[in-house]
């Protein structure tokens, strides 16, 4: 791995979900290590936009993108809307850089706000 601090990725309900496979598929290709969070209305935004119907379940999520993806054991980790202490929501593991792809209206509103009510 290149860092042990990784990558967030965030999934939202917006349309272009091929774009968040591509960022994915690309920094497991370098190495890099990334944590991943996907909204309920992204999950079914990947199944409409790509061939990846996901599971419910945080671990299977993570099971099935990195058989998709290739990713190495360790390398993506899949955090659920209510993990609360996952490494993410704590502001001394920030992520190496975020991603959020594709971007709704709300997400985007949320995040420029500082308003959560969830991971």
């Amino acid at each position: 791995m290149c860092n042990k601090i990784p990558f967030a990725l965030v999934i939202t309900g917006a349309y272009g979900a091929p774009a968040a496979v591509r960022v994915l598929q690309e920094l497991i290709r370098q190495g890099e290590r990334v944590d991943v969070m996907i909204s309920a209305p992204g999950q079914i935004v990947l199944g409409m936009e790509t061939s990846l119907n996901l599971p419910g379940r945080s671990a299977q999520i993570q099971r099935a993108l990195s058989a998709h993806c290739g990713a190495a054991e360790d390398q993506l980790r899949v955090f659920g809307r209510q993990e609360w202490t996952a490494p993410l929501a704590s502001g001394s593991r920030a992520p190496r850089a975020m991603v959020v792809c594709p971007c709704s209206m709300g997400a985007l509103s949320a995040i420029a706000c500082g308003s959560s009510n969830n991971l």
